[in-house]
């Protein structure tokens, strides 16, 4: 019998942008659950009664000097080797964990992981395992993963890597990521002879309408097919509706992902100078295969109608108009679909109000 699809695999890589007013002190201090000041904005950060941090640890390159193991000293070196008010100063995979395995087998997938992520690139990483907050699903562990943007050596953080800030090589790479974090977590089910494992394809991909849904049994059946409710049925109906918002939520986080990454490295690419002629013909060169692509296609009049736009202009319009009428239909779905139960519960008190981030 082979082993079920688990629906809760996530695996995202972002970038930690100056460009965002984000600083990688800050960010690194909340997801380990420690105190650092910033020395580029002279502000401590501390985060020390945060609750939930099941572990935090370093992985570095072989042995290069220990100062790098700790994250202050690191996450501010990195502040100061960027110069460019809109430069990259980490990157970020969030991964989630199986909530099965046990604490020491969680750690062992993210220290391979990190693992990887050195050798693969020559940086530093920082990692945060967190457990799943107190009034959230309790399968929610999770890790935050945290390495740089330049190689580390022995006089310090080196060149970029730019493997993933290519337009062309980036979003392969991140999918090679993904896959190589799915590949860690099987091997660990599979040495705890859990019957599930983790697909990180999307569910188009895998050509998944939606998750299966509770299986119902002979009785419930029965009565179902008699125009009568059960607890069985709800409880499926309840979770394909669930199943059906999570797939198009997916698909429009891993959009707005594509999109955002897109616009910063452009942001990068048109506000940094070229750092010698090669890179600057290799900018001129990529600037312009879109339009010979266009006019391969196309043909070289531009197409121009009564509303002054190219075709590839009305193209943009329209995708930009469904994503948008999408994002509208689910959020009145969710919002429909919610406020019933919401009603059904008694009130909570509101503690901080402040929300926690997985």
């Amino acid at each position: 019998m082979s082993a079920a699809t688990a629906s809760w695999y996530h695996c995202s890589v972002k970038p930690v942008s100056r460009s965002a007013g984000r600083s990688v002190v800050a960010a690194a201090a909340y997801r380990l659950g420690q105190s650092f000041h910033d020395e580029r904005y002279d502000i401590t950060h501390d985060y020390t009664r945060r609750r939930g941090v099941e572990a935090a640890f370093s992985v570095i390159p072989g042995d290069l000097p220990e100062w790098a193991r700790d994250p202050q000293a690191l996450w501010n070196a990195a502040e100061r080797a960027e110069t460019r008010v809109n430069s990259r100063v980490a990157r970020e995979v969030e991964l989630a964990l199986p909530s099965l395995l046990s604490s020491e087998e969680r750690r062992r997938i993210t220290e391979r992981f990190a693992t990887e992520l050195v050798e693969r690139y020559g940086v530093a990483v920082s990692v945060a395992i967190h457990a799943p907050s107190r009034d959230g699903d309790q399968r929610n562990y999770h890790a935050h993963i945290l390495f740089t943007t330049r190689e580390l050596t022995p006089d310090g953080l080196g060149k970029k890597t730019r493997v993933l800030d290519d337009r062309k090589t980036g979003p392969q790479e991140v999918t090679k990521l993904r896959e190589l974090a799915a590949d860690i977590i099987n091997d660990s089910l599979r040495e705890a002879n859990a019957d599930i494992r983790v697909d990180h394809r999307s569910f188009q991909e895998r050509g998944i309408d939606k998750e299966p849904t509770t299986h119902l049994g002979p009785a419930a059946t029965e009565m179902e097919r008699r125009g009568e409710a059960t607890e069985r049925g709800d409880i499926s109906r309840e979770a394909a509706e669930v199943n059906q918002a999570a797939e198009q939520t997916e698909a429009l986080l891993a959009e707005r992902d594509r999109l955002d990454t897109a616009i910063e490295m452009e942001q990068e690419r048109i506000s940094s100078p070229p750092s010698d002629p090669e890179d600057a013909l290799e900018r001129m060169r990529e600037a312009a295969e879109p339009f010979r692509e266009a006019i391969a296609t196309k043909g070289a009049v531009p197409n121009i109608e009564n509303d002054g736009l190219t075709w590839w202009q009305r193209l943009g319009m329209r995708i930009a108009e469904k994503a948008r009428s999408l994002a509208a239909a689910l959020a009145e779905k969710a919002r429909s679909y919610w406020q019933p139960r919401q009603r059904e519960r008694s009130p909570q008190p509101d503690h901080d109000g402040r929300g926690m981030e997985r």
